[in-house]
């Protein structure tokens, strides 16, 4: 294996662990991009030595962002149009089916975000204050949509890496008002709110929700003051059963930027977890969703490789 093209997947590997600025969706693009890459540029003496070293990478990838369901969704579904399963395919026919099936995924992903966020800002309407949490890119493709409405927002900083200052110029230049608080006033701001709109790293089979911490006091906060606390999020995002008990990822703690002090310990999780009977309503491509979707009618739209 030519050193370069191996340094190449593993930098764009750690660059997907490590990432902090992109949501769930769109680091799932780049990680497939990864993979189509790799099925390009990999040397191989025989189409099965190829599919070895690419299944690899793959499982390397759908595992290396364990709180965020897309990632590993996209990887499978790429997988399972037959690249790594397939007989005899010559070598360069697997590359040209690698290529085609990455590129149909990205694209059903794009759509599928731009549908469920049309799907909730219609439920939504002009006129609405709402308040959100972190930066997703489906949440910023709703506030897109209803721009002209004459809506405003409240948006959280989103510690430690302040995702919502980015969101904020967001608006900004989408001639949004918004009011930018700390995640402390979660409780006080979220009276003020028409509705509580947020997207998700992950969906649970029992409905309940993996996102950014903090989105689990919001939701607290938006059931007692009675203001509806709604999730935009392809279905792609749907954890499946067979896949065990969600890990909360741990990052630096070092981001909290926090005193080194004898006999304590800083801890820096990044996702929480909502439990269904908070959420309102669920919104994806497909519409409004109940609490629960079958993990069973979880499918990707057939490829024309």
């Amino acid at each position: 294996m030519p050193p370069q093209e191996s340094w190449r997947f593993e930098q764009g590997l750690a660059q997907v662990r490590s990432d902090r600025t992109r949501g769930a969706a769109e680091l799932a693009r780049v990680g497939l991009r990864l993979l189509v890459d790799s099925a390009l540029s990999l040397e191989a003496s025989t189409t099965a030595d190829w599919r070895r070293q690419l299944l690899e990478r793959a499982q390397r990838l759908a595992q290396c962002r364990p709180s965020m369901a897309a990632l590993r969704h996209l990887v499978e579904a790429w997988q399972a149009t037959g690249i790594v399963t397939a007989g005899d395919t010559p070598l360069d026919e697997g590359r040209r089916i690698a290529m085609v099936a990455g590129e149909a995924l990205i694209e059903q992903s794009l759509r599928a975000t731009a549908q469920a966020a049309d799907h909730l800002a219609r439920h939504l309407g002009a006129g609405r204050i709402l308040m959100t949490h972190s930066l997703s890119s489906t949440i910023l493709a709703v506030f897109t949509r209803l721009a002209p409405r004459g809506v405003t927002a409240i948006v959280t900083e989103s510690r430690p890496l302040q995702e919502g200052f980015r969101l904020a110029e967001r608006l900004s230049a989408l001639g949004i008002p918004t009011t930018l608080i700390t995640d402390a006033q979660m409780g006080r701001f979220v009276a003020r709110a028409d509705a509580v709109i947020v997207g998700a790293d992950s969906r649970c089979p029992d409905g309940s929700l993996i996102n950014k911490a903090g989105t689990y006091l919001l939701a607290l906060a938006a059931h007692d003051q009675g203001v509806p606390f709604y999730v935009c999020s392809e279905r792609f995002k749907q954890r499946q059963t067979d896949w065990g008990d969600p890990e909360f990822e741990q990052m630096d703690p070092g981001e909290i930027e926090a005193p080194i002090l004898a006999g304590v310990t800083v801890e820096n999780g990044y996702f929480d977890r909502t439990p269904s009977h908070l959420i309102s309503q669920w919104f994806d491509e497909q519409g409004e969703r109940e609490h629960l979707l079958s993990t069973q009618s979880l499918t990707f739209y057939p490829l024309n490789l």
